[in-house]
């Protein structure tokens, strides 16, 4: 039965957790119910450390929702290491909304990025950026998966500007990433006392006391069996690292940038791609190892190197659709100067496939051994380390990009690997798109296509 208007706020006025047995009609977990609490009982500043799975972006979601309806004129902003991540918040609000009548939205109908009540509340997803965050009035904000946010002590100070004019409060969660941000001192410093901090670990969140469901677990484990590094941060929630992760997480965080989005989630569509001078790396796999493509694109006025695209194939798709993606790409973006393609285990023969297929870009195909593998991965490390490279957030290539592994030999080279398991492919190709900037062939492009000054 669809609720009045008056009738909703009166159940809002009970409480969040009245609001989520009778509108939303969920019965909300042990640990769930903790957080209600904290927040009915007054709580300014709350941090949310728990497991992937144990639905802390859905109960957040869901007080959000009840405070927008339960205070009029209630404004409330969400922010997350990339403005996609924050829209997925909104997604979940949405959803719950599908529940209730149009008519308690303006306009009757939901946003991608914001939800206005009638009773003059808002709910508004906001890019990651501290000087977007200062300039509204505002008496809620929510950081998801805030650990992965690399403007975190600016953004952090912005937070406190701005709440501090409304006396608002903030929540933040994540799954623990790198200890060397101000969400793990927000959870584990006393002088950040005023933090109420709650803690999920699987075990907590495991059927039937969460919604983490025993098959899903095991599949988890399996996939984490080689990597416990991965397996204590995203299901024990403990912070945890690699001591031979060659890309540390606190270099791949310094890299990720909130504004950035991927070019397309369809490279078929028509696109108009921002000018600029794009490369490609492409690594071929098939039955065990993925394919992947990788987009950069030289920002030549800033100097440094942006991800715009990774296309990643399903298991066994024939090298030919491969090609055939790569040429959709190089015209699509018409300015493509060099597409390196990794031919180990694959051969000369798939650069011969990709110029027979008429792809209008220099094409080169390199052997991944010891030497050359040290040489592209070390180049790509030498222009995060000068953040000359920036990355959209993707927690799949994130994870990836730091598991890889290294050691020395004895005669002194790097050997790379990563856990059992595990895939390097969106690394590599990364690394290949990345790598083919340091030499770029522009003499086939005509005038106006130099080489950066800081080659």
């Amino acid at each position: 039965m669809k609720l009045t208007w008056k009738e909703l706020k009166a159940i809002a006025n009970e409480g969040p957790l009245a609001f989520c047995r009778r509108v939303l009609n969920f019965e909300p977990t042990a640990y769930q119910m903790e957080f209600l609490n904290l927040e009915v009982a007054g709580a300014q500043f709350v941090v949310l450390v728990w497991c992937r799975q144990s639905g802390k972006s859905f109960i957040v979601a869901a007080f959000l929702l009840w405070e927008a309806v339960a205070h009029d004129g209630y404004q409330t902003a969400i922010i997350g290491p990339a403005f996609r991540q924050s829209k997925l918040v909104i997604r979940k609000i949405n959803g719950f909304l599908q529940r209730l009548p149009k008519h308690i939205l303006v306009g009757g109908k939901t946003l991608r990025t914001k939800i206005a009540l009638i009773n003059g509340s808002v709910i508004e997803a906001y890019p990651c950026n501290p000087e977007t965050i200062r300039g509204p009035t505002l008496n809620r904000i929510f950081a998801d998966e805030f650990n992965f946010v690399r403007e975190d002590k600016e953004l952090y100070d912005a937070i406190l500007f701005t709440l501090g004019t409304t006396n608002g409060g903030f929540i933040a969660t994540s799954t623990p990433w790198s200890r060397d941000h101000i969400f793990y001192r927000m959870f584990n410093d006393s002088a950040y006392s005023e933090f109420k901090r709650i803690h999920v670990n699987w075990e907590k969140a495991l059927e039937p006391n969460g919604p983490l469901k025993q098959n899903i677990l095991e599949k988890i484990r399996r996939q984490f069996e080689a990597d416990r590094w991965r397996w204590q941060r995203e299901m024990e929630a403990q912070w945890a690292e690699d001591e031979l992760s060659y890309f540390s997480q606190k270099l791949v965080t310094q890299c990720i940038h909130g504004q950035l989005a991927p070019l397309t989630g369809d490279w078929t569509r028509k696109l108009n791609p921002p000018m600029g001078r794009y490369f490609i790396g492409v690594d071929f796999g098939k039955k065990v190892d993925y394919s992947v493509i990788a987009v950069i694109r030289w920002e030549t006025k800033e100097q440094y190197a942006q991800l715009i695209s990774i296309v990643r194939f399903p298991l066994e798709t024939p090298y030919a659709s491969v090609v055939g993606m790569v040429k959709v790409i190089c015209d699509k973006l018409e300015r493509v100067e060099k597409v390196l393609v990794d031919r180990t285990g694959v051969g000369e023969f798939i650069t011969e496939e990709m110029e027979h297929a008429q792809i209008k870009s220099r094409i080169e195909g390199v052997m991944l051994t010891v030497p050359s593998k040290q040489e592209i991965l070390g180049y790509m490390k030498n222009l995060m380390e000068q953040k000359a490279l920036a990355l959209y957030y993707d927690s799949d290539l994130i994870t990836e990009i730091n598991i890889e592994r290294y050691e020395l030999t004895k005669s002194g080279q790097i050997q790379f690997s990563h856990p059992d398991g595990s895939h390097d492919d969106r690394l590599i190709a990364l690394a290949l798109a990345v790598y083919a900037t340091r030499t770029p062939d522009t003499s086939f492009m005509g005038k106006g296509y130099g080489v950066p000054r800081n080659y």
